[in-house]
């Protein structure tokens, strides 16, 4: 499936020249590890948020020439597979100083590449699906994206109205709470689908 021609071109923000921040026009499976990353950063008492997740080439452009990013054609957040993640404020409001490292180890630990770890340039907030090699980003540029299947597309799709709410409430806890109750809902129905009937003893 090519997910820049199915999911990214029709997305409402395809063309936007603002920050975006939604998180059903990233690719079903690395929607689904950002949103584990943003829960379990929570769980663990780091305070983040979903800074910037898809961005247009206009936007890319801009930010170029205002000095902030040193790529000038659409890179991994063109396509679906790259985002920005950053610490917030006591009033909610996105700041970059935080604890790097107990962040990224996160998203690491549900396989994600954490720009972190990049010897040319320290991205912190920056997470992306592939490696951030020349020939992996290629191959997403080419339409080449990783498999996945409805089952993750469908868990995305439950968990987004409760991220949803949780933002929109302003960080409050107990959409919070209902964000984590659906997560957690997520991997129990995944056991009980995987359980199966025990074989019959034979005959003797």
């Amino acid at each position: 499936m090519n997910w820049y021609e199915d999911g990214i071109k029709k997305h409402k923000q395809y063309k936007l020249t603002d920050l975006a921040s939604d998180v059903d026009i990233l690719h079903p499976q690395f929607a689904f590890s950002i949103l584990k990353l943003f829960i379990n950063a929570h769980k663990e008492g780091l305070w983040v948020c979903i800074f910037e997740t898809y961005r247009s080439q206009e936007r890319q452009l801009n930010l170029f020439n205002k000095g902030k990013t040193k790529l000038s054609k659409n890179g991994m957040h063109h396509f679906g597979v790259a985002t920005d993640i950053v610490f917030r404020t006591e009033k909610n409001q996105p700041i970059w100083q935080g604890n790097w490292e107990a962040l990224g180890k996160i998203g690491k630990e549900f396989g994600l590449f954490w720009g972190g770890d990049w010897e040319s340039f320290r991205d912190y907030p920056h997470f992306q699906l592939i490696p951030a090699t020349v020939s992996d980003q290629a191959k997403i540029i080419n339409g080449e994206y990783p498999p996945h299947d409805d089952k993750v597309r469908d868990y995305v799709q439950q968990l987004i109205p409760h991220y949803g709410a949780f933002i929109e409430s302003n960080y409050a806890e107990d959409k919070f709470n209902a964000l984590i109750q659906c997560y957690d809902n997520l991997f129990v129905t995944s056991k009980v689908e995987v359980v199966k009937e025990p074989e019959s003893e034979p005959d003797l």
